[in-house]
């Protein structure tokens, strides 16, 4: 599995990178998040924690998964800005029991 970086911005207003990427897996099933997180976090030299993935798609067939991930300064910055949701399937935040 290999992960190239398409775009790369700096958003200093909301203290983040934004990335766009493409992950190739030509032998292998489409990556799962936490895969690609782990990957994003090693090839920008960031903790993984930091790295917020917004979304992947492959097409059906295809060996390539393009996707949209944020880098945040800290984990507080990306608490502050991201929506639960986001948070969750990311696993930075753990699902609240309703009473």
């Amino acid at each position: 599995m290999e992960i190239k970086i398409l775009e790369k911005r700096e958003n200093s207003l909301l203290h983040r990178v934004e990335v766009k990427f493409v992950v190739s897996h030509p032998k292998g099933k489409t990556p799962s998040r936490e895969d690609v997180r782990n990957l994003l976090a090693v090839n920008l030299n960031a903790e993984k924690n930091r790295v917020v993935l917004q979304y992947m798609h492959t097409l059906f067939g295809a060996n390539e998964t393009t996707g949209y991930a944020k880098i945040y300064e800290s984990i507080d910055h990306a608490k502050k800005i991201e929506p639960d949701y986001v948070l969750l399937r990311n696993k930075l935040i753990e699902k609240k029991e309703e009473e």
